[in-house]
Order: structure tokens, then sequence, then C-alpha cells
């Protein structure tokens, strides 16, 4: 759901705002006024008014009225943490006598922005470049920058946003507006040590996620789920059914060369309420073509990269009639740790865990457990600052951290953009992590988290921004999405295990297995492969080639002197004949170059076509 708020000033008296809907409503009370889009299945507006304040929650909300009452209660009393009792993914206002407060969700998802303009008056929006035309300032690309070299460290950019003027709230913070104007964010949500075993927590998972779907599906006319044969949307899809007497179309895209489909067909088999559909892909749907259909979103993401095949897959859903849609993204962001988590073993009195972990990833990752065992040693007595300074220097100097899964275990992980930023870009990046360091003496996190958790924490506060301009892409196409694993209760659930039970070598997802054993057909939970799209991607930029060297001729990034292009261009041309590349970092820069085409309004349909002579 999409708002804009004007606080305090001048600003209260503006005129709709057009970056909203035209069907946009419009709600005032006190000093607030509040444009938001109309309500959709799962995602409404509720209120209640109590003495002392006027509480709004928009979006997907799983309390009861009464609970709700009492949260705005409390909160007229001044208990404002009483705002994190309100489940579900969603934004929440209140407004008081003196001041206003306003949150977003736990993952990461529902951000709030907001902005100071020069007559004094305050605005606050879902969306930055909703509020980009009201403010002087320009692009950001420090931030920019920031976002493509330390992607999963969320935390040292998190509150910026690609425009100067405009700051985000972190996750579990809140903004709190006075009547004289001041402005300020504060931690409200604070997640207990994560301690539970995983069959306490399971309960807890089934209990919140079975939640997060079946209000959902309750209303919903004609819902729809990702059905694609994996743990995360299977388990969601097989909910759904279950929730509902009426059918749930469940959808399979095929894709040549990944095995996602047999897997599907065999779940619905077991489950006869799912409707299961399946489309066939073909080449024209292969990653890197038809850039031109890339709307202009929020922020700059990797979903470009796969643009043709995801609108295509959108505008299905809209045509077929869909009113809501479920996926399982956010699965792997809530159920499995980054293997930073192996520094939390490294302690006398759980070596025995640390062996048994180690032993099985280097069996999998093909990586020789010593190199393992060293890594989880020095990440747990390499402090913060100490990281954070390695990171530092890593970013003045440019060089390049090994490509290892191993290295993979520590507290900073460098992108590949690294090699192609240039030195100046480099260093604004760095400037920006030395002003964190000097903030923060540890990661910002929501509770008291080991290494392990910390770290997950940040890539999953780093994956649910993308998320948020995904489902902005699928509104869009006319499309209702919904990701029920970034829910703040499945969210809290899941932080509720310590990492290193939530990943293990031997077992995929093991909590959601305790979760829904019994509940899930053994068809789902006893799959241990995951669909692989690695060929399809370099059969992508083998056939777009020209393109992609076209796009990075002239680039936006290289005439901003953020990147070497020349570097970018040779990364393409080892991709096209069939030598690995790092195809995520490759997309996360891709992306940013297509948004700033959009954003300078130079569209992306002006590149020149040159026809691909080594396309297949």
């Amino acid at each position: 759901m999409r708002w804009l708020a004007s606080l305090v000033g001048p600003a209260t008296a503006l005129a709709p705002p057009t970056g909203i809907s035209p069907s946009a409503v419009c709600v005032t009370t006190r000093s607030l006024r509040l444009w938001h889009t109309p309500a959709v299945p799962g995602a409404s507006t509720r209120q209640v008014e109590v003495p002392g304040c006027h509480l709004f929650i928009l979006g997907f909300c799983t309390n009861s009225e009464d609970e709700i009452t009492a949260a705005a209660g409390a909160i007229a009393t001044g208990r404002d943490d009483a705002l994190s009792q309100i489940n579900g993914s969603r934004y929440i206002v209140a407004t008081r006598e003196d001041d206003t407060l306003i949150m977003g969700d736990l993952a990461g998802q529902r951000i709030v922005y907001f902005a100071r303009l020069g007559d004094g008056s305050v605005l606050a929006s879902s969306d930055s470049g909703i509020l980009a035309p009201y403010v002087e300032g320009g692009l950001d690309e420090r931030w920019l920058m920031a976002r493509l070299l330390l992607p999963d460290t969320a935390d040292v950019w998190w509150s910026g946003t690609p425009w100067q003027q405009i700051t985000a709230v972190r996750p579990a913070q809140l903004l709190r507006v006075a009547g004289s104007g001041r402005v300020s964010t504060h931690p409200i949500d604070s997640l207990p040590a994560p301690d539970r075993g995983l069959i306490e927590a399971g309960a807890s998972l089934n209990s919140a996620l079975q939640r997060a779907v079946c209000a959902r599906i309750k209303e919903a006319v004609l819902p729809s789920a990702d059905l694609s044969g994996g743990l995360d949307s299977s388990t969601v899809a097989v909910l759904a059914a279950r929730s509902t007497d009426r059918p749930v179309s469940a959808l399979t895209l095929i894709t040549p060369g990944v095995d996602d489909a047999e897997p599907a067909r065999a779940v619905a088999l077991e489950v006869p309420q799912l409707v299961h559909i399946e489309l066939e892909t073909d080449g024209d749907l292969l990653p890197y073509s038809a850039l031109d259909r890339l709307p202009l979103l929020d922020e700059p993401d990797g979903c470009a990269a796969t643009v043709n095949r995801e609108m295509w897959w959108l505008h299905y859903l809209a045509e077929s009639g869909f009113d809501l849609h479920l996926s399982g993204d956010g699965g792997d962001g809530v159920l499995l740790a980054r293997p930073a988590y192996l520094a939390d073993l490294a302690t006398p009195r759980r070596l025995t865990e640390l062996r048994r972990h180690v032993n099985g990833w280097a069996r999998l990752r093909h990586q020789p457990p010593a190199a393992l065992i060293r890594a989880a040693v020095k990440a747990r007595t390499t402090t913060y600052a100490d990281a954070s300074k390695s990171a530092y220097l890593d970013l003045l100097s440019g060089r390049p951290r090994p490509t290892t899964w191993s290295a993979l275990v520590s507290r900073f992980d460098l992108s590949g953009v690294t090699t192609w930023a240039t030195p100046d870009s480099r260093l604004m990046v760095a400037g920006l992590l030395r002003e964190h360091m000097d903030k923060y003496v540890q990661p910002v996190a929501p509770g008291s988290f080991g290494i392990g958790d910390t770290a997950a924490w940040l890539s999953l506060n780093a994956f649910s921004r993308g998320q948020r301009i995904y489902h902005q892409l699928a509104a869009e196409a006319g499309v209702n999405h919904h990701a029920p694993y970034l829910d703040d209760d499945v969210v809290r659930a899941c932080w509720s295990v310590p990492a290193w039970r939530r990943s293990t070598p031997e077992t995929a997802k093991p909590l959601l297995r305790h979760a829904f054993t019994g509940c899930v057909p053994d068809t789902v939970l006893n799959r241990s492969t995951k669909g692989d799209y690695t060929a399809t991607s370099y059969l992508g930029l083998r056939q777009n080639a020209d393109i992609l060297t076209d796009v990075f001729t002239g680039s936006r990034m290289a005439a901003s002197g953020l990147i070497d292009e020349g570097k970018v261009r040779a990364e393409i041309r080892r991709g096209a004949a069939g030598l690995p590349i790092r195809l995520a970092a490759f997309d996360s820069v891709l992306g940013t170059e297509l948004w700033l085409r959009q954003a300078g309004k130079t569209p992306v349909g002006a590149l020149r076509r040159r026809k691909n002579v080594g396309a297949t």
C-alpha cells in the first residue's frame, strides 16, 4: 500500500499527490493529512480512535479489533512500544495531541521515508520517489554505490535513499514528529536473544505462517499462489489450499534445464484443492532481453535482469483476474543464515557442533575443512570495529576479496562490484563506512544477536528492501502480490532460533520441516535440491551481449565517475564466452544503470539495437 503523509507545517494544505494513485483516499486528523491507495485483499486501511490517539494501520494486519484498540489506548498513555504489538506486514500511523508516530515492519519491506522541506513542513511516505518532487536535493550517488559495494551490510546504508535530503527509517525503529516540527527516530522493537529449540520455534512458525496465509486467502475471491516445487512456495501454496473451500490456482513456470516442474506436479497431485497451472517459458523471455520493459521503480534493483520474464508472468496473473497472489519470496531470508554463523560455534563448548557443520559444508562446497575452521575462528575473534576497519581499507585500496565460500564466514562481505568501481566511488563509500564506524560500535540490529544472526538479519533487511521494489513492479502490472514469510510474527518465530540451528549442512531448512511435518506433504519437506537458473542466465547474457555492451558504452554510471565501464564490458565478454562471472554483482550494476537512465528521462528503448552475431 502506497501513501503520503503531511505531518506539520504548510505542507498540510498540499493538493492530492500525483505519485500514488488517481483514486487515492485522503484522511485528515489533527495535524495529519494522509493519502493512500485504495484497499485490496490483504492490504486495507484499519483505524481506531480512543481518547488521546488516532491509530491507522495501512496494509496487512492479523490483530483483532480489541487488540488494536488496546494498543491505541497504550500509545495514548505514552507507551510507544505498543506499536510493536501490531503484527502483519503493515505501516502504522498514530497521531496524539502533540506528536505523530510512524512505523514500518521488522523485515524492511514496509519502509518509512521522510523529508523536511524548506518551509519547515515534514512529509513522510512509503516511497522515496513520491517525496522526491518536494525536495531540492538531487541524486545521492554515494548511497547508490554503497548499496552496490556493501549489499548485505544493510545497516551501513539503510537510512539513505537514492535522493539527497530523503531519509529511510531503520527496521524496528519509529519516526516521531512533534507538533513543534522536531523530527527524531528511535528503536522501538527488540527481539529476545535467539535461544529456542527447533520444536518450540517450529510451533510458533506453524501458527504465524498459517495465520499469515489464511487471513489473506479469506479476503480474496480468486486467489493464486506460486508453486515452484521448492520448499518455500510449496508450503505457502499448500497452506493456502487447505485454508479455504474454494480452489486455489497454483502456478509453475516451466524453464528448460530447471528441475522444478516434477516436484511441483507431485505436490499438486497430493493436494486436490490446488488447481495446477503450468506455464512454459521460451527463448524470448531469457534474462537480459527486452530491458526497455522495465518501468521506473522507486529504487534500483537486480530484477532488471529478468524484467522480460517477470512482466510476462505478472501480466498473465493480472489478465487471469487473480485478486491476490501469494509467493514464497523471503523464505530463504528468514529460514537460512549466512556462512558467518560458523563463527558462533567457534567456542570451546560448541567445538563438536563446529566440526559437524564444518565437515558437512566442506563436502557440499568443496572446501578444505581447515579453511572453514580458520575463517570461523578469525571472525569470532575479530571485533566489529576491526572488521569495519578492514572493510574500510579494502575499499580504499580496491583489493578484491577472495571468492571462496570460506571467505563468506566474516562480518563484512564486499561485493564483486568493487573490482569495477572507480577509486573515487570507492572513496565515497569508504567515507560512508567511516561515518558509520564512528557512530556505531556494534551492528544495528533489534536485539543481542550473535555474529550469524546479525549477518542474517542485515541480509534479510537488504533482501526485503529489494522485495519492496518487486512488489511495486507487480502493482505496476496490476498484481496484488504478497510474501507471507516477511510478516512480523513469522520473522519473530524464525529469529527465536539461533542461526546455527536454522542452517545446517545435513538438512535444508530444518525449522520449516519441524514446523510443518504432518501439515504439508512429505513431497515438499523432503526435497533437498533447488532449481538452478544459472545456465539460463548465461544463455541470456550470450544472446544479449551486444545490447548489454551498448548499455555500458557511454553509461550514466561511467559519466558520473562511479564505475569503469571498460571493466564491465570485459565482464560481459567473459560471460558471453561461457566463462564464470559474478552474476549477482553484474545484475545489480545493470539495475542501477537502467534506473539512472529512467530517473534521468533517457528511455532504455533508445539503446542502439545491433544484431547479436554470436547468438544461438
